[in-house]
């Protein structure tokens, strides 16, 4: 039994002792004292009544399952590695993927890749793929690379990302399960070794394909 009825239930027996105690009592003032009461109790529970129908009926009807992840990855991107060699992108596939849409110039893009990179530390022992892709011209993003000492792997995308990926911000991170489906995204930068993060990953990593 909810509490609103458990509260309707005691006014209710309240109402009851009361008029009994109208009949037995017949004093003119303690009667329309008790009439007083008994009208003031009836409105109380008729109007938490009421109140209770009308919220029942607003945010219920408002209530939405919540976001599934539903977009995935058919695995087809024009990538290539530093030294500008193709790289079929399907090898991602039946892997759980952090994929980072970055560039050298955004400062935000900077300040997150030590925390990927931690990330990528605290998952080496899963099969996680991470992938860290820009549209920057080679020499500009090779020389970036080798002079901050990032070990995380960086691809050169030709044209526009796959319209699942498309963003008008960066960094844009996306990760994906291991049939290609896209189970976070955020934009912007954040701390990707945070605790929940790892757990998270890790636990796409676990799961069966």
């Amino acid at each position: 039994m909810n509490r609103g009825r458990k509260v309707e239930i005691a006014l209710a027996a309240k109402t009851i002792v009361l008029l009994l105690l109208w009949f037995l009592i017949p004093v003119p003032f303690v009667r329309g004292l008790i009439i007083g009461i008994v009208l003031t109790l009836g409105l109380i529970v008729g109007g938490g009544v009421l109140v209770s129908k009308r919220i029942k009926k607003r945010f219920g009807s408002d209530l939405r399952p919540p976001p599934l992840p539903t977009r995935s990855w058919d695995y087809s991107m024009e990538l290539s590695d530093l030294s500008g060699s193709p790289v079929d992108s399907s090898e991602f596939s039946g892997r759980v993927l952090v994929l980072n849409i970055w560039a050298t110039w955004c400062a935000p893009c900077v300040a997150e890749l030590p925390s990927l990179q931690r990330l990528q530390d605290q998952t080496s022992e899963l099969d996680v793929a991470f992938a860290l892709v820009t549209r920057e011209p080679s020499d500009v993003v090779k020389k970036f690379v080798e002079g901050r000492g990032i070990e995380l792997p960086v691809y050169l995308l030709a044209g526009e990302p796959p319209e699942c990926f498309q963003s008008r911000a960066i960094p844009a991170t996306f990760i994906l399960d291991k049939a290609g489906t896209i189970t976070m995204r955020h934009f912007g930068a954040a701390k990707w070794d945070d605790s929940s993060v790892v757990s998270f990953v890790r636990g796409l990593a676990s799961a069966p394909f």
